[in-house]
């Protein structure tokens, strides 16, 4: 069945509409028989068969138009020169004519009454059944002809009265197809409009809702079934206030003035609002409103500042990737992961690798940040010159050699993220006071800006040094360490937790031995003596260098060898004492002399040196080194 059905209640009517169909090229018109009931039914069929527009006349459209108030129906309209085509038949009969039908047939027999100065009568029906009844009344009358539609026709013949059929002009049901035909394609635009503005709508990031003068929803997006927790199908046609708690939606309509910005609490959620009236030629007809979450305003300048500043601000450990046996790291890893629960600023204390970063991003990953940036700044390795446009970023042409569009800092970059500050007291002192401000007000001004920039940012810092001792010196800011120094998390170094050397050891020759490709090392129990009795000032990343050599060697010979550098240009076979005896000699002299023989002595052996000399074997090193210095000066 095609899109518009033609329900025929006569066979004229039939006959004239198939052939206009074929005579037009009508490719979405059929055109079907049936009268009253009959032609209720075969609109069924229709619809059923995929019909969505109906045309019919008389009595017949009136049931259809009752049967189906949702279809259009176009109707037949019976029109004046279709009744004075059948008052021709019956000009001559003399007697009174009764013109029968529904309203929509005998509408404006009046006037025809005035024109035609016939004698004639109008019986209008109500309903079918009553039609034997009102012609058996008027027959009773002394009424013996009438006019009217194919419903009325066969009664009147059976009551053996004169009846004389209404029949449709090919004007007529040409208008009434064509009329079907611009509702057809009308409705497919406006179908298409729709889908289109529902497609963009539902496409948009902002839930929008737009109410008509009664104050309705005649639009709802996907959006906004999400926040407002109603499919569109229910809210649509509604009143605003039964779908939106406390909207000023209606406000905007009666006032006519738009509200930009506004923040609404829907439940616990936060959205900002911003509400348009819909003005035509100067009335307001509606209100179109936009709502968005705050959280994901949010979290949308968040991906576009990581978008636009990508640098691969990512933290790739946790906390199951620190290695250890220690109860003293395991209490470390607890009190952390407490800590990452809150964007309360931590600050670590640790000597030089013991591994503060790995604890910072595990911090990170650990807390409700994990989906943001981790930046991590060493303090140290930034020329005290540009520490200031590295933080706080700066504007195109704040000074000579600014990039265009200038540059953000590091608090912009770490925005809803955790910052790690590490060395943090090497800061100048004449920046930890701003540095102080941005961590307590969360706000940022660029170097040559005059705009506040909000920044959300956990802070974690870290320093190899003790800061309270450093501001007892006057060399840190008190404000600056009370505000960093709320949680605090001290690493012990490998010293203070041997138990842990070889369990690092192990793990370093399986990393470098997949690394480098080469059988993995098997560590005798010699070799475990040494590295658990070994001094490492260098903590973690000294024992990872050893363990990287080894692996590349293939041996642990190489650890009962350590010598320094320069051992064997300070050893020479003169024995010092005698050289130096008699004569006098400062302190660094004397002490340069000795440590000259004890590595004879030795061999260059650096363990049996330190132990001799009681010293750890990074401060030989250092010694032997500003040996050289001095000699060669």
């Amino acid at each position: 069945m095609k899109e518009i059905a033609v329900i025929a209640p006569i066979q004229d009517l039939y006959d004239k509409a198939v052939g206009l169909v074929v005579e037009r090229g009508y490719d979405n018109v059929d055109v079907v028989p049936g009268s009253m009931s009959e032609g209720v039914k075969a609109a069924h069929l229709a619809i059923e068969g995929g019909a969505k527009y109906l045309v019919s006349r008389g009595g017949t459209y009136r049931m259809l138009k009752a049967e189906f108030p949702r279809v259009p129906i176009v109707e037949i309209k019976v029109s004046a020169f279709d009744i004075l085509k059948s008052f021709e038949k019956v000009k001559d009969s003399g007697g009174t004519i009764g013109v029968v039908g529904y309203s929509n047939v005998v509408y404006g027999m009046d006037v025809l009454h005035r024109i035609l100065n016939c004698n004639f009568i109008e019986v209008q029906l109500k309903r079918e059944s009553d039609i034997y009844q009102v012609i058996q009344e008027h027959k009773n009358r002394g009424i013996e002809t009438y006019i009217g539609d194919a419903n009325i026709i066969p009664i009147v013949r059976k009551l053996n009265c004169n009846g004389i059929l209404i029949t449709s002009q090919k004007d007529s049901i040409l208008s009434a197809v064509q009329e079907a035909r611009r509702i057809c394609m009308a409705t497919r635009e406006e179908k298409e409009r729709v889908q289109e503005i529902t497609t963009i709508t539902d496409f948009v990031h902002d839930a929008i809702v737009a109410v008509n003068e009664e104050e309705r929803i005649t639009v709802y997006n996907k959006k906004a079934e999400s926040i407002f927790g109603i499919p569109r199908e229910t809210a649509l046609g509604k009143k605003v206030k039964e779908i939106i708690p406390n909207t000023r939606l209606p406000e905007v309509l009666h006032t006519g003035e738009a509200q930009l910005g506004e923040l609404q609490n829907i439940g616990k959620i936060k959205l900002a609002t911003n509400r348009v009236p819909v003005v035509v030629e100067g009335n307001v007809i509606g209100v179109v409103a936009t709502f968005q979450a705050v959280s994901e305003v949010q979290s949308m300048e968040q991906k576009i500042r990581r978008t636009l500043y990508e640098k691969g601000f990512i933290a790739r450990y946790h906390f199951s990737d620190i290695i250890h046996s220690s109860e003293k790291i395991q209490d470390c890893i607890e009190t952390a992961e407490k800590y990452a629960k809150y964007d309360t600023p931590v600050h670590l204390f640790g000597e030089s690798g013991v591994g503060k970063e790995l604890f910072c991003q595990s911090m990170h990953n650990s807390s409700p940040r994990r989906g943001g940036p981790f930046v991590a700044v060493n303090c140290a390795a930034i020329p005290p010159a540009l520490i200031e446009s590295e933080f706080f970023g700066y504007e195109e042409g704040s000074f000579t050699g600014a990039r265009r569009n200038g540059k953000p800092g590091v608090f912009e970059l770490a925005h809803g993220g955790t910052l790690f500050l590490d060395e943090i007291s090497e800061i100048p002192i004449e920046l930890q006071g701003r540095l102080l401000r941005v961590i307590q007000e969360k706000q940022v001004m660029r170097v040559g800006g005059n705009k506040i920039i909000p920044v959300d940012v956990k802070i974690i810092t870290a320093s190899n040094k003790n800061i309270y001792q450093e501001m007892q010196k006057g060399r840190f800011r008190k404000d600056l360490f009370f505000r960093i120094n709320v949680l605090t998390l001290d690493i012990p170094p490998l010293s203070e937790r041997r138990e842990d050397i070889l369990v690092l050891a192990n793990y370093f020759i399986k990393k470098y031995s997949t690394k480098y490709q080469k059988p993995e090392l098997k560590m005798t129990q010699k070799v475990q003596d040494y590295l658990e009795n070994r001094t490492y000032e260098g903590n973690i990343r000294e024992l990872e260098g050893l363990m990287e050599r080894c692996v590349i060697v293939s041996s642990f010979d190489g650890l009962f060898r350590e010598r320094l550098p320069s051992s064997a240009n300070l050893s020479g076979g003169e024995d010092p004492f005698d050289k130096f005896c008699g004569r006098k000699m400062d302190l660094r002299a004397l002490e340069e002399a000795y440590i000259r023989s004890v590595l004879e002595e030795t061999g260059g052996d650096i363990k049996k040196t330190c132990q001799i000399l009681k010293i750890s074997r990074s401060t030989l090193w250092r010694k032997c080194r500003d040996m050289e210095q001095y000699v060669s000066s």
